[in-house]
């Protein structure tokens, strides 16, 4: 999450959200401690989905977290929507020490122009 503080180029027209079944609270936390590693806050807002509607929406709640205290978790995920709202690229990792480089996600954001 700290790493997409670079994602994006300064004026670039491009809204970036994260969202997790955190409260507003925990994740207030959670950018908190980010910024303590003096390069920042994070850039962009960090939604609560605490009732996981939106990650159930797109069938991403991991099984794993099934009738535990933290279900609702989803795997990581990440979208590209293009202006239409289509989604133009997705992945999806089950993994959860794995993410898109920000390279990986640059390039989709770049075959949309």
């Amino acid at each position: 999450m700290a790493g997409l503080r670079t994602l994006l180029k300064p004026g670039e027209p491009v809204t970036l959200w994260g969202i997790s079944v955190d409260s507003a609270a925990d994740s207030r936390g959670f950018s908190d401690m980010i910024a303590k590693d003096g390069k920042g806050g994070l850039s962009y807002p960090l939604l609560s989905d605490a009732g996981h509607r939106v990650i159930d929406a797109y069938g991403l709640q991991d099984p794993r977290y099934l009738k535990q205290s933290s279900e609702g978790i989803p795997y990581p995920t990440t979208y590209v929507i293009d202006k239409a709202g289509k989604v133009a690229w997705t992945r999806l990792d089950q993994d959860t020490t794995k993410r898109p480089s920000n390279g990986e996600i640059r390039a989709a954001l770049d075959a949309l122009r």
